[in-house]
Order: structure tokens, then C-alpha cells, then sequence
């Protein structure tokens, strides 16, 4: 039988080793949860065109790829969450969700929330679901100003939408910042595989295709008038230049034009001399406010 103290040290070191073990099984399963994590979380389509911007699109293969195997992650700013940062994915899911145990049954989180709680453990909600992504540009009509990949229905609510801004001086991909609040999260990432594809080339604006209708709707009309009048002209059996429709009335409209000019001019010099003695009149005086129209009208 071994003395007291040496069955001490050998308990010691047999409890040692069975933590050392219980350590490394538990790291060995955390690494087997994150590959198999990385093979199975839920993807979505990379690419997006606009349609309000000809001429422009965004692959993002390239950037999925490249991040395929490591989640993107930033601190949030200091606040009342304590130790709050976010995890992300390019087009897919996180691989840390598969260590999230509170995904409020959402299959295919769009990013993670993780912060400590007040029992010093580690919480987590989800930034929305993949099912809901929503393409759009920053700018409209500016494709320097980066794509937004908007997210819905996470956790309580939460929302987020991520936007991806071209730095070709960033080769790897970065998620530079994370603001916002109230369930509503603004997330930004950085890379040179983020960059678009052309110009955008703006279509033409509604004001120039509505006058371009109208002036069209225009033209028609005035061909199938002419055309068809003139046909109709020729079945009755009309000859010559009556043959074009209501032609003694178009020979006239010149002259009826140049006579509605005159008449309106006419008219317009009258009415600013009567305003003139109608003026001159009230400001010399009078018993009553009906003087000076009589005065003005005699001057006429």
C-alpha cells in the first residue's frame, strides 16, 4: 500500500489529466461543430443587378468564396450590451451559429448579435433570416457608393442590412463597423472582391419618354387625319388639292392666327391704358370710390 502522500499526488495528477482530456474533447467538438458548420450553413445567391442602373452588377462569389470557411466579425461600439459583437457571413449563414443554442427557431440565421449576460455566460440572436434578403444600391445612380443586402425576421425583431463598399487597398475581406440599436443593425464590409462590375448607365428619365410619347401620339394622329381624309376625299370623288382634308379651312387658319394676334394685342394696349387713367385718377382724388372709374372711362 502507498503512503498517504503519494496517493495524494497520484489522485492529483489522475484529476489533472481528466481535465486536460475533458478540455480537449470539448475543443476537438467545438472544431468539429465549425466544420461541419462551414459545410452546411444555409447560402443564398451572391450576385445582383439593378434595374433602376443599366450597365452595373455586383458579384460577390468571389468574396463568399474567399470568406467560405471564416465568419466575419467586428465589436460593437461601447454601450449598455456588454462585450457586444457581431458575427457575419458573406451570402450565408454564420458558422458560430451552429455554438448559438438561442436561434428562436431560425434555420438560416443572416448574422449573430453575441453578447455576455449578466451570469457572465455567452448570448446570442440572430440579425434576421436569409429568406428574407433584399438587394439594393447605396446611391441610387451612384455605384461608388456601395450594394445593400437588407435582412428581416430575426430574433425579437432584429433586423440588419449590410453594406458592401469597394477598397481595393483590402485584398480580405473586413467588417469595419457596426452601429445602430433598437433591433435595427447597420453593418459594414470592406473588400476589393466588393467592387462593381461597369458604369452604371442611368435610363432615360420618365419626363423625356412622356414627351416623346406625346409628340409621337401626335404625329400618328396627324398621318391617319391626313391619310385618311384623303382617301375618303378620293371614294367621293373629289379632284385636284381638294383632295386634302378640310383644305379651304387650313388655307385660312394663317390668316385667322395672325388676325387672333392683332385683336389680342389690340386688346392688351387698351387695357394697359385704361389702367393708366384709372391710376392717374384715383391718385387725384374724389367723393367716392366710383369717381375714378367715371373719370377714367371719360378719358376714353
Amino acid at each position: 500500500r502507498p503512503p498517504r502522500g503519494r496517493r495524494k499526488q497520484e489522485a492529483h495528477t489522475h484529476a489533472h489529466a481528466h481535465h486536460q482530456t475533458g478540455s480537449c474533447v470539448y475543443m476537438l467538438l467545438r472544431a468539429l461543430a465549425l466544420v461541419v458548420g462551414a459545410s452546411a450553413s444555409a447560402e443564398i445567391n451572391c450576385t445582383f443587378a439593378p434595374n433602376e442602373c443599366p450597365g452595373v452588377s455586383w458579384d460577390l462569389t468571389p468574396l463568399q468564396q474567399l470568406t467560405h470557411s471564416v465568419d466575419l466579425e467586428v465589436a460593437a461600439a461601447a454601450g449598455e450590451v456588454p462585450d457586444e459583437h457581431f458575427w457575419l457571413g458573406v451570402c450565408r449563414s454564420p458558422i458560430e451559429a451552429g455554438q448559438c443554442e438561442t436561434l428562436s427557431n431560425i434555420s438560416d440565421p443572416a448574422g449573430l448579435q453575441v453578447w455576455r449576460s449578466e451570469a457572465g455566460g455567452e448570448e446570442c440572436a440572430p440579425l434576421g433570416s436569409l429568406s428574407t434578403a433584399a438587394w439594393s444600391m447605396a446611391s441610387p445612380g451612384n455605384e461608388a457608393e456601395g450594394v445593400l443586402l437588407s435582412f428581416s425576421g430575426g430574433a425579437a425583431g432584429r433586423s440588419m442590412v449590410v453594406r458592401f463598399v469597394c477598397d481595393k487597398s483590402i485584398p480580405k475581406a473586413v467588417l469595419t463597423e457596426a452601429t445602430g440599436g433598437s433591433l435595427k443593425y447597420n453593418l459594414t464590409v470592406r473588400a476589393a472582391a466588393a467592387c462593381p462590375v461597369g458604369r452604371c448607365t442611368a435610363p432615360q428619365r420618365d419626363g423625356g419618354s412622356g414627351a416623346a410619347t406625346f409628340f409621337g401620339v401626335l404625329l400618328g394622329g396627324a398621318a391617319l387625319y391626313l391619310v385618311g381624309g384623303m382617301a375618303y376625299n378620293v371614294r367621293s370623288g373629289v379632284e385636284g388639292i381638294d383632295r386634302i382634308p378640310h383644305w379651304h379651312f387650313w388655307q385660312r387658319v394663317p390668316q385667322l392666327a395672325a388676325d387672333g394676334a392683332s385683336d389680342a394685342y389690340r386688346g392688351a394696349l387698351q387695357l394697359a391704358r385704361f389702367g393708366r387713367n384709372y391710376a392717374r385718377a384715383w391718385s387725384g382724388g374724389g367723393s367716392s370710390r366710383h369717381e375714378p372709374l367715371r373719370a377714367a372711362e371719360a378719358t376714353e
